[in-house]
């Protein structure tokens, strides 16, 4: 298969080109290596004699994640282009906040990614971008950290967006972070799990809200029902820090699909799984979330999920569960029902 017909071309094509120019660079010194999904670049890093810090925001194949960068000073750094444009806006930051003055940072990614318009948001803050490689439809930006430029916001704290949601138990601050899903609103597909699992019984079972974003399955369950006990588990550590600021004391599980828990098991999985990584659409999540599931419910345990109509999961479902039920089907989402 093609690189630019595998799933993830991108990646593959990005990290190539980002490894080029690292190669004619020179580079010395200390380099932050920001969220990349693969290890070209810290290879590229190092045969160039720098030394490499890496930061995975994303807790992917079992590696270390942390919702913030390492403290620096770095004397340069990597970025991979996030999906999202505030995603991006706080990334920029937050490599501002640990380069060293005149240090450069390198962002890069695929031109249908918005790579194309990358630097208008890098100028907001640094000083003015510029292409430095193109190719295999990927592109590589060069900017300069420099001391004159505005300070930049150099926490996680001072990203915080806060909004309010309506609980069984009355209005709720709700707090989110950039590029965390739903940015605390309560999207369609949550809204139609939550009319359909409130049917289902809470009282003392111990739950998981798997994908759990900001929380907001699992803290309305909790809500509903306060002698359930949810766990919370996602691939994102700001996710996990806003859901932690949520549900005050919940336990927060840093994984890629079920990949830290070992011999946990529920009497209910709750999820409104994801559908896209990056720009890709994919039903990863969903097929190893419905395959995993036995491994990690008690005897007569369910799994509870809200999917699209147009991408339904009822074969996997079917094969994985002795019963399987449709909770609602309400415009584009249908809620399912898998008991063992």
């Amino acid at each position: 298969m093609s690189l630019k017909r595998s799933a993830d071309w991108r990646d593959r094509a990005a990290a190539k080109l980002m490894s080029g120019v690292l190669g004619r660079a020179g580079i010395r010194g200390s380099v932050l290596v920001m969220l990349e999904n693969l290890p070209e670049v810290a290879i590229s890093v190092r045969e160039a004699g720098g030394q490499v810090r890496s930061w995975h925001r994303f807790a992917r194949e079992g590696r270390s994640a942390s919702a913030w960068p390492p403290a620096g000073p770095f004397d340069a750094a990597t970025l991979r282009l996030p999906k999202a444009k505030e995603e991006l806006d706080m990334a920029l930051h937050a490599a501002a906040s640990v380069l060293k003055g005149g240090a450069p940072l390198w962002v890069y990614g695929a031109n249908d990614e918005g790579a194309g318009s990358a630097g208008r948001i890098i100028e907001s803050l640094m000083d003015p971008a510029r292409t430095v490689a193109s190719g295999g439809r990927c592109r590589v930006l060069e900017a300069v950290w420099s001391t004159d430029a505005p300070s930049p916001r150099g926490t996680l704290e001072e990203w915080r967006q806060s909004t309010s949601l309506e609980f069984p138990d009355g209005p709720r601050e709700w707090i989110s972070y950039p590029g965390v899903f739903a940015a605390g609103r309560l999207d369609a597909g949550t809204r139609a799990l939550l009319n359909a699992v409130g049917k289902v019984p809470l009282a003392g079972r111990r739950v998981l809200d798997f994908a759990c974003g900001s929380g907001l399955i699992g803290a309305f369950l909790s809500a509903l029902e306060p002698t359930a006990r949810v766990d919370f588990l996602d691939v994102d550590t700001v996710a996990l820090a806003a859901a932690r600021e949520n549900v005050p004391g919940a336990r927060v599980i840093p994984s890629d699909g079920f990949g830290a828990l070992t011999d946990e098991r529920y009497d209910l999985i709750v999820s409104n799984p994801p559908y896209h990584e990056g720009k890709a659409q994919t039903g990863r999540v969903v097929e190893h979330l419905v395959r995993g599931v036995p491994d990690h419910l008690e005897a007569g345990g369910s799994l509870s999920l809200v999917t699209q109509r147009r991408l339904p999961p009822s074969a996997s479902l079917d094969s994985t569960f002795k019963t399987v039920e449709v909770l609602l089907d309400a415009g584009p989402h249908r809620v399912w029902l898998g008991k063992t």
